[in-house]
C-alpha cells in the first residue's frame, strides 16, 4: 500500500483527528508553542516538554520544564514562547501569504508551517515539511545540508509543498490530514512506529468525542 492508498483507506480517521484538533479548547499561542518545542526534538519529548511548560509562566521556568522533558534547544525554545506570549500572534489565511510576508520567534518556514496547521487542520493552506516528510518525497534520508537547504529557501520549500498538495487533492483530503497521513504511513513503514491520534493537543480526549468530522468534504 503505497502513502496515497494509506491516506485514501484511512480519509476518516485523519479528518476526524485534524477535527477534534481544530475544535481543541488550545488558544492559538499554545498551539504555536508546541511547534516550536517540537522542532529537532523527538514526539515524546517535545509533548512532555510542552505539557510541563504550559504550566509555567517564568521564562526561567519554561526554560527548566523544557530541558527536564529532554527537549533541544531549551534556553533558546524558552525565548522564543516567551514572545510569542507577548506578541500573541494570529496566523491569517491564505496561510502561504503569511508565511511569506511573517517572522515569528522560533518558527521558520517548516515549524510556521506547521503551527498554521495546528490553527487551521482541515482549512491550512501549507504543510509542515518536517525531514520523515522529505524522506518520503526523496525517497531516501536527506543530508542535513539539504533539509537545510529547503529550509531556508522558500521557492524550494514551496516545490517540494506542491507534490504534497497534489496528492492530497488527488486522494481528496485537506492537505494537513493528508500530510499526517503520510507522516504516520512513514514511520510505521520504515521506522516501525506506531500511528499517532495527537490526542495531547485536545483535552480530555475520548472516544465519545469521535467521529465528528469525517463526515465534511
Amino acid at each position: 500500500m503505497n502513502r496515497q492508498e494509506y491516506a485514501a483507506h484511512n480519509r476518516a480517521k485523519y479528518i476526524d483527528w485534524a477535527g477534534a484538533v481544530a475544535d481543541s479548547p488550545l488558544t492559538i499561542v499554545e498551539r504555536l508553542e508546541f511547534a516550536v518545542v517540537s522542532a529537532h526534538t523527538p514526539m515524546r519529548a517535545a509533548v512532555a516538554g510542552w505539557r510541563a511548560a504550559r504550566m509555567c509562566i517564568h521564562m526561567e521556568d519554561v526554560a527548566e520544564a523544557l530541558y527536564q522533558a529532554g527537549v533541544v534547544a531549551p534556553y533558546n525554545k524558552a525565548a522564543y514562547i516567551d514572545r510569542l506570549r507577548e506578541e500573541q500572534p494570529v496566523p491569517t489565511w491564505p496561510y502561504r501569504s503569511y508565511r511569506r510576508e511573517v517572522k515569528l520567534p522560533g518558527l521558520g518556514f517548516c515549524k510556521l508551517s506547521f503551527g498554521c496547521c495546528l490553527v487551521d487542520p482541515l482549512g491550512s493552506d501549507v504543510v509542515c515539511l518536517d525531514t520523515h516528510i522529505l524522506q518520503v518525497l526523496w525517497e531516501r534520508r536527506p543530508t542535513a545540508a539539504e533539509v537545510r537547504r529547503v529550509y531556508t529557501n522558500l521557492f524550494q520549500y514551496e516545490t517540494f509543498e506542491r507534490v504534497l498538495v497534489r496528492e492530497a487533492e488527488e486522494v481528496g483530503l485537506p492537505y494537513f490530514p493528508y500530510q499526517w497521513a503520510v507522516w504516520d504511513w512513514k514511520r510505521a513503514k520504515y521506522d516501525h512506529l506506531p500511528v499517532s491520534n495527537h490526542s495531547f493537543l485536545w483535552a480530555n480526549p475520548s472516544d465519545i468525542q469521535l467521529p465528528l468530522f469525517s463526515s465534511l468534504d
